[in-house]
């Protein structure tokens, strides 16, 4: 075989690769939303790297982890090593859910391209719509409950979903990211 061909199959077997882990990662979220396993049999814990963003952290310990992530409009680095569930209003505000998907949708797209490789959980795009409220709260707690931070975006306390998400966070002692948009 020529160099070529080697190469044309190495990105092959690299792609596949990638779309076998991205599977693998999707199938676990499933497992959380529909509670076939506990979060410890789906997610293993992450070592800590010592990064200085985790330096942060520790200096944060004593006003409850929460972070502010924006600084002239960007968002900073988040730890590529957690995962995060994204908070966000489904039908606060006075806007249709199509319009919070949407905002949601923009804002995720903004974390991840100044984040690559970074881990969210999203569950506005994974609750069915029409879902009594009750029964999405507890599936929404199952899945932060998997995540080592939730982010809350600007407007987050006026929505009662994204409120019960917080105070669960504040129970489960998980890392809160407060974002300065939405």
């Amino acid at each position: 075989m020529d160099t070529l061909t080697l190469l044309v199959i190495l990105i092959g077997v690299v792609t596949l690769m990638w779309i076998v882990a991205s599977y693998m990662e999707i199938e676990k979220l499933k497992t959380i939303v529909y509670g076939e396993k506990t979060k410890d049999e789906v997610i293993q814990p992450v070592g800590e790297v010592t990064t200085a963003f985790s330096r942060v952290e520790e200096a944060f310990k004593n006003i409850g982890h929460a972070f502010e992530v924006t600084f002239a409009g960007r968002i900073q680095k988040l730890d590529e090593n957690k995962i995060y569930y994204l908070a966000h209003p489904c039908t606060t505000g006075g806007k249709s859910i199509k319009e919070n998907k949407s905002r949601e949708e923009f804002l995720y797209q903004r974390i991840i391209n100044e984040n690559p490789g970074i881990r969210i959980i999203r569950p506005l795009q994974i609750i069915p719509e029409g879902m009594p409220h009750e029964e999405a709260m507890r599936r929404c707690f199952n899945m932060l409950d998997a995540a080592h931070a939730i982010i809350l975006p600007l407007g987050w306390n006026q929505s009662n979903g994204c409120t019960q998400e917080h105070n669960r966070a504040e129970e489960k002692d998980i890392e809160k990211v407060y974002l300065n948009t939405n």
